[in-house]
């Protein structure tokens, strides 16, 4: 697993790129798809912080937002912003069939 360049998060899954524009506006992008991203949104001031979900990007490059989550402070937009992460990465491989995923093993023992 990467490891983080932010200071709240340690570690965030591989097949993810992580870009921060500041120190205040971050995004984790998914390699596999680059439309399907969590962005953390601090430009508002503390307390304020925002982490918004995006599932897509139609062609007119308006962004699939799935319930942004705001009035948070800055710790909790990273641990926010970890956990949807996680479960978008945990979703997609799920979906992709990756066995690490989907419980499915080749455990010959």
């Amino acid at each position: 697993m990467p490891e983080s360049e932010t200071e709240y998060i340690e570690y965030y899954p591989s097949g993810w790129t992580e870009e921060i524009h500041d120190e205040y506006y971050i995004e984790w992008i998914y390699d596999a798809d680059p439309t399907i991203f969590v962005r953390l949104d601090g430009t508002m001031g503390d307390d304020a912080y925002s982490v918004i979900p995006i599932t897509g990007v139609n062609e007119d490059g308006e962004e699939f937002v799935t319930r942004p989550l705001d009035r948070l402070s800055r710790e909790e937009a990273f641990e926010v912003a970890a956990t949807l992460i996680y479960a978008i990465n945990g979703t997609a491989g799920r979906l992709n069939g990756e066995a690490e995923f989907t419980g499915d093993t080749d455990d010959a023992s």
